[in-house]
């Protein structure tokens, strides 16, 4: 998608906002928040990818999980009504504020104006993220507790014939404190990298790529869990078993293999109660966090002085997903490919409207 593109899009809304959006229209505000109308038509088709993947994985949810193990806490629904009230508040204030600010000329009232456009696409932006993370987590839930028969004996099978050996990698990356600290520190990082870029692409007002960014990690959530599903596996750290000296560098800053408590409680029946705010990854084939470092970094391409740094980080985190997050090389290799294969996708669903 062009920078062009993305200029128009950030001079544009703070206009939109006060000029078309009113409390009477709602399906004018509808359009706004869910569907990023005032930023073209290819951000639309984003959306109309991101909210397709959403509906998808809320309706596999609803159909599998009256039939599985696992049930749906009741403090869920409170949750979930609690954060529909907020977003309908803030939608609802920003369009009444952005309404009379419009016809106010004055310096303080553009500035409020402008604050309040870059708010609201941050709002705009956390709905659709918070809808695809609740079912996507979901949906991974209910596959992990499937208990299907591991396949890492065959995931290791293909690192080494790869000449890639986990065992020896890790003690190599353990043997330095200074590495260790890093890779722990960078794997550690990439919520926090990935929320900076949603909120820079925010306040940038570069909708249009927000959109973009939305897309691509809904269609990579749906290739993670159909992933999940083909290949279940533990990780490497599962498989091999190593011996505690050889990560005790990694085992000082932080747990290894983070997910394996839920993991393994979810395919012994032990965890039977989905909580949403509770939730956390149990992926290892493939790399989620692999996904995410890609698709941040291609998010910033048209910003070299910020993509670089990302760039450097996220590389960082993506070696530190075998040591310290458990990972099979594969998983990383195919979480690679995985991302741009999603980012081709939301590409060509965007050069069609040309």
């Amino acid at each position: 998608m062009s920078s062009t593109s993305d200029t128009a899009g950030r001079t544009t809304p703070a206009v939109r906002s006060g000029a078309a959006v009113g409390p009477t229209n709602l399906h004018g505000i509808v359009c706004r928040w869910l569907m990023f109308s005032d930023y073209g038509a290819t951000a639309q088709r984003c959306m109309a990818i991101v909210w397709s993947c959403v509906v998808g994985c809320a309706l596999a949810d609803a159909i599998w999980l009256p039939d599985s193990r696992l049930s749906f806490a009741s403090s869920n629904w409170m949750g979930l009504l609690q954060g529909a009230v907020c977003f309908v508040l803030a939608g609802t204030f920003i369009a009444v504020a952005s309404r009379r600010l419009h016809s106010d000329a004055s310096r303080p009232a553009v500035v409020l104006q402008r604050a309040l456009t870059m708010t609201e696409l941050v709002w705009r932006a956390a709905l659709p993220i918070a809808a695809l993370l609740t079912v996507g987590v979901t949906l991974s839930y209910l596959i992990t507790s499937k208990e299907l028969p591991l396949r890492d004996a065959q995931l290791a099978r293909i690192d080494r014939d790869l000449g890639f050996d986990w065992v020896r990698f890790l003690n190599t990356t353990n043997s330095s404190s200074f590495v260790a600290t890093l890779l722990t520190r960078a794997y550690q990082a990439i919520g926090l990298v990935a929320e900076f870029v949603v909120v820079w692409l925010a306040l940038t007002r570069h909708g249009e790529r927000l959109a973009e960014l939305i897309a691509i990690l809904s269609l990579s959530t749906v290739g993670l869990c159909v992933g999940m599903w083909l290949v279940p596996a533990a990780g490497a750290f599962a498989y091999y078993q190593p011996a505690p000296h050889l990560f005790d560098n990694f085992s000082a800053l932080a747990e290894m293999w983070p997910f394996a408590r839920a993991f393994t409680m979810l395919r012994d029946g032990s965890l039977s109660v989905i909580a949403v705010s509770a939730q956390q990854s149990v992926v290892s084939f493939p790399s989620f966090h692999t996904i995410l470092g890609v698709i941040t970094v291609y998010a910033l391409r048209n910003t070299a002085w910020l993509m670089i740094p990302v760039l450097l980080l996220n590389g960082a985190m993506i070696v530190s997903t075998m040591p310290v997050g458990g990972h099979h090389l594969i998983d990383v290799l195919v979480g690679t490919g995985l991302s741009f294969g999603a980012i081709l996708l939301v590409r060509r669903q965007a050069s069609s409207l040309v």
